[in-house]
């Protein structure tokens, strides 16, 4: 087998992140064994370096420093793309206080920690779909200049026994080394209340796993959580988010003012026709001011 120095070089390589050595390393651990006439586990170590196991090219990629090797940090984490900042949110004058707060602890984290006072990084966000929750998690991410991360549920939850609360292990360890905005969109589907008897008990597994990761990972950005249905939270899971704002359903009023400013920014002058669409959210409001500048840039398309 290898020798142990050969191991120490290894994990010391993988430790500092100079993956290019490891493999270097791997590949002579790998000749060694079949030098020694361990040709099976030779073959075993070399397939471990590629993707697939067994054969194929192994391509790196990184993820903000990880190595990820298309695996499953490159398959859970999806990049937002959205300029949005949070003038561009439509926030009660309550909410956009606590948050302007919150974005001033986390640009001044440094400060606070040689103070002895811990700055707040879990965030929880409730109320109806198409009311700003997933829009304002953007628009913080760019006010503190951060990459922002939606993490995909159907990459994080696995078929076999503890391995979802591995997943989470690694997103959260992901967000303690790397300073950056993630966001668990609806994370109902993995903290339910415990105790239904009708689910298995690996869900029960889940959520303590992830009430685990909130109270005990350090973060370098920020963990925001977003619910459309926060009764069906499990009620010890709401105590690990240092702050919860409420997204409630917009009065006619500020749908009003929103879609104005949508016009505004679509170069729209005024309405074209009766709303076809029964506008409740801002989600609807933006989809309806979007099909009318889709209809004024047809018509001018046309009359070229």
């Amino acid at each position: 087998m290898a020798a142990i120095r050969q191991l120490a070089k290894l994990f010391q390589a993988v430790s500092g992140r100079d993956f290019e050595s490891a493999e270097q390393i791997a590949k002579h651990i790998a000749a060694i064994e079949e030098k020694n006439g361990h040709h099976s586990a030779a073959q075993l170590l070399r397939g471990s370096l590629h993707s697939n196991g067994m054969r194929g090219h192994r391509t790196i990629e990184q993820l903000s420093g990880f190595l990820t090797n298309g695996s499953f940090l490159e398959g859970a984490l999806s990049r937002g793309q959205s300029p949005a900042r949070l003038k561009d949110v439509m926030l009660r004058p309550a909410s956009r206080r606590s948050l302007e707060a919150l974005i001033g602890e986390t640009r001044h984290g440094a400060y606070l920690s040689s103070k002895g006072i811990r700055r707040r990084s879990k965030l929880l966000f409730v109320g109806p779909p198409g009311c700003g929750k997933s829009f304002t998690a953007q628009a913080i991410a760019n006010e503190l200049g951060l990459p922002h991360y939606t993490v995909r549920f159907d990459a994080v939850i696995g078929a076999y026994l503890g391995q979802t609360a591995i997943h989470l292990r690694e997103l959260f360890r992901y967000a303690s080394h790397n300073p950056s905005v993630l966001l668990f969109d609806e994370i109902d589907a993995l903290g339910k209340q415990r105790g239904n008897p009708l689910d298995v008990g690996e869900l029960d597994r889940i959520v303590i796993a992830l009430m685990q990761e909130l109270e005990f990972s350090e973060t370098q950005g920020l963990v925001i959580a977003t619910s459309n249905l926060p009764k069906n939270l499990d009620r010890a899971l709401w105590r690990r988010f240092d702050l919860i704002l409420n997204f409630p359903r917009p009065s006619n009023n500020e749908l009003d003012a929103y879609t104005k400013r949508m016009r505004t920014r679509f170069n729209v002058k005024r309405q074209l026709a009766k709303r076809r669409l029964k506008i409740r959210t801002y989600a609807d409001a933006e989809k309806f001011v979007e099909s009318e500048a889709r209809s004024v840039a047809l018509r001018e398309l046309k009359d070229q």
